[in-house]
């Protein structure tokens, strides 16, 4: 099976220095471009993709829709895809204001431990693995997956061991294989580091 995973483009929160996660804020105009620059780019990967999954978040789901016009794809929801909720009670709010209300969530936030109300390291862990399992038991032999810079950096730790150190808004990986046993076949936008 091969998967093409895509990351959205920039949207609202990072303009407004919000706390994303499952925050759901729309792609900005620059967001919508750079998803249709990576768009044009998949296009002539000339790959016989058969369906666009997409993250439920409307980033995602407004990337994957432009995705799929370029490609003449229909979009299917997978839950999945959706990124970590990494921020529980801050999520979407402005950072400054986070600090003056919840002081001691933002400086735990911080240290990238557990706030109230996000999900824990293990069962995002967990759902990447499922969402693993799931992507190989479809029909499909060709995907696009859009999704999110922390799904993509625990996926490719789990299946491919290795490290995503950055990941550019509408950037993309192709992979190759089944299981654990993933290779990657082109990657754009993206780079990765051996552990």
């Amino acid at each position: 099976m091969k998967i093409l995973f895509v990351r959205h483009g920039e949207s609202v929160d990072d303009i407004e220095d919000r706390y994303g996660g499952w925050a759901d804020f729309d792609l900005t105009e620059k967001g919508r471009k750079q998803v249709a620059s990576s768009a044009e780019k998949i296009f002539s990967l000339e790959e016989k993709f058969e369906v666009v999954l997409s993250s439920p978040l409307k980033r995602a789901l407004q990337a994957a829709d432009i995705i799929a016009d370029q490609l003449h794809l229909e979009v299917e929801v997978f839950e999945y895809l959706k990124e970590r909720n990494l921020n529980g009670i801050l999520t979407g709010m402005v950072r400054s204001e986070a600090e003056k209300k919840y002081p001691k969530q933002v400086e735990t936030h911080s240290r990238w431990e557990y706030v109230d109300g996000s999900e824990r390291t293990e069962d995002f862990n967990n759902r990447v693995k499922n969402a693993d399992k799931y992507l190989l038991s479809m029909r499909h032999n060709s995907v696009v997956a859009v999704t999110h810079g922390l799904f993509l950096k625990a996926f490719f730790k789990e299946f491919i061991d290795v490290d995503i150190k950055k990941v550019q808004d509408g950037g993309f990986v192709l992979i190759e294989g089944g299981s654990d046993k993933f290779k990657i076949l082109k990657a754009d936008g993206v780079e990765l580091t051996q552990p």
